[in-house]
């Protein structure tokens, strides 16, 4: 199914919120899991600091302002935005939500018989810890993320997705997912052996950050067109195709690089607090 025909603006693109039942209601039940778990942990001793509430909360509005913004609706017809889209939920959210470590307070907050009777079963199934177990593998981990990145900037998928609904939906998911489970190995509160070692972790953010600097480098420098979707959509406010694609090479060159140095920053300090 072809979808985002449109070839002008809407009337205001900058106000339009294409608001969706699944990730509208998605977003509100992970919240209030959250919600529901600092609830019943209120009493505890030792409570969790302030700042991962406010870090939880902020990855969460980051990553639904990423879907349904009107980032959003403007992705689709500016390459430049699309690509501030996918560093939002990319890397910018995923990266607040994980710096939370929110898996107590989310598990907390989830219904006793559900975590009874649906939970637990599907943690302890052999088949799922050893899928966890796989991607916890910092390597695998890191594939994830900078392959995700890799693979839909290549020109024949970039362009399907653009073009196609339910492939477009396809690249956000796995996007998202891949951001989760990097900076899940990256911010996790145990240290080894069950997490990574912290020169491990610092590796995995160094590889990213070239990662992205030699993505962005070469759409920055490039002389040629390469996503045709967006002339085919119409693409909005006056940008030329082949400007509009290099500042989408800077968007992941520069902020895409600086916030995974804020990583490496959070990671060396964490080292020192253990």
């Amino acid at each position: 199914m072809f979808a985002h025909v449109e070839t002008s603006p809407v009337e205001n693109p900058w106000t339009t919120w294409p608001l969706t039942p699944d990730i509208v209601i998605g977003t509100l039940i992970v919240g209030a899991l959250y919600a529901l778990g600092m609830a019943a942990r209120a009493g505890r001793q030792n409570p969790l600091p302030g700042w991962r509430h406010v870090s939880f909360f902020g990855g969460l509005l980051l990553v639904f302002a990423a879907l349904q913004s009107p980032a959003d609706v403007i992705s689709e017809h500016v390459f430049a935005v699309h690509q501030v889209q996918h560093l939002l939920l990319h890397t910018v959210g995923p990266m607040f939500l994980m710096l939370a470590a929110p898996q107590i307070l989310l598990t907390a907050g989830t219904p006793e018989r559900l975590r009874r009777w649906v939970l637990a079963p599907i943690m302890e199934n052999r088949a799922v810890r050893g899928f966890f177990r796989f991607l916890a593998q910092p390597v695998v981990a890191t594939l994830l993320f900078v392959g995700s990145l890799y693979f839909w900037q290549i020109p024949h998928y970039h362009n399907l997705a653009l073009l196609n609904n339910g492939v477009h939906y396809l690249m956000h998911a796995t996007m998202l997912v891949a951001g989760l489970v990097f900076f899940w190995r990256v911010f996790d509160p145990r240290p080894a052996p069950l997490g990574a070692r912290y020169g491990v972790r610092l590796a995995m953010l160094w590889i990213t950050v070239v990662g992205n600097i030699l993505i962005g480098t070469v759409l920055t420098l490039k002389n040629s067109v390469l996503y045709p979707a967006y002339d085919q959509l119409g693409r909005w406010f006056g940008f030329a195709a082949l400007p509009d694609e290099q500042l989408g090479g800077i968007v992941l060159w520069i902020p895409g690089s600086m916030m995974c140095l804020l990583a490496i920053l959070v990671v060396v300090a964490l080292w020192g607090s253990q």
